[in-house]
């Protein structure tokens, strides 16, 4: 006769340890002779995460990993491996740190120059509202000046495809008996670069062209529709003289120029 209850063999079971002897309640064991395994899923679940736990743990503090992701013994890291792992962790640390206070320092100082720019409006009695635009701020003795100048990021939007659409057509008519360059020229300054984004300067420079064909007009007017704002980012840069004839240098915040 089939036992209808199975108790689970692990000794610090919570509960009641008599469960119904089904594979709801135990998983399968070929090797016992009633196919299954001797602690409760329950309680063999508990103990896999337990191992898993300390098996990450252990892979922490005994084990590398490589470029490949793989886990390398540190029994089998080269000591000059490891001692350039420790540079290099060491030197990204501080660069965060140091990244950090730069970004601190860029807010801190373009909010207290908002505050400034609002304070000096106050004299005549104006308020300004928005995002501000470039501006430049200099000491007493004109010998530093701080500047910040509001980049734009231009996109276009899907009436570029019909500015591509009217210049093909122009294209079609003027090199029927002309010279194929023209297209070369006009298709370059459409093509994506590898991350399929389209060079805005190429395109808006075709708006130059003194070419009078009402289609070219119709396409150039659709290149200017098209034309979208879709961000902006404020650059801040301080810079010095040795005094009024001298030539203003900046004092670079970039690691790379120093």
């Amino acid at each position: 006769m089939l036992e209808t209850k199975k108790k689970c063999a692990n000794k610090d079971h919570i509960g009641d340890p008599l469960l119904d002897a089904t594979f709801d309640n135990f998983y399968r064991d070929t090797k016992s002779s009633d196919g299954m395994g001797s602690w409760c899923k329950v309680c063999q679940n508990n103990r896999d995460d337990s191992k898993r736990k300390t098996d990450e743990k252990m892979n922490r503090n005994d084990f590398m990993v490589d470029g490949q992701g793989r886990l390398v013994h540190l029994d089998n890291v080269k000591v000059i491996d490891k001692t350039r792992d420790d540079l290099v962790l060491k030197i990204v640390d501080n660069a965060r740190k140091v990244q950090k206070v730069m970004g601190d320092f860029k807010e801190t100082f373009m909010d207290e120059i908002d505050a400034f720019v609002y304070l000096s409006a106050q004299e005549y009695d104006v308020k300004l509202g928005g995002k501000k635009g470039n501006l430049t701020l200099y000491s007493y003795d004109m010998r530093y000046k701080a500047t910040v100048q509001i980049s734009e990021f231009l996109v276009f939007d899907e009436r570029l495809q019909v500015a591509k659409k009217l210049i093909d057509e122009c294209l079609n008519k003027w090199t029927e008996n002309g010279r194929a360059e023209v297209r070369t020229i006009i298709n370059d300054a459409f093509a994506v670069d590898q991350e399929g984004r389209i060079n805005t300067r190429s395109i808006l420079s075709l708006r130059r062209h003194n070419i009078t064909d009402p289609l070219w007009q119709k396409a150039m007017t659709a290149i200017s529709d098209s034309l979208q704002v879709a961000g902006s980012k404020s650059y801040f840069r301080i810079y010095e003289r040795t005094g009024p004839e001298g030539r203003w240098q900046n004092i670079t915040l970039d690691m790379a120029a120093l």
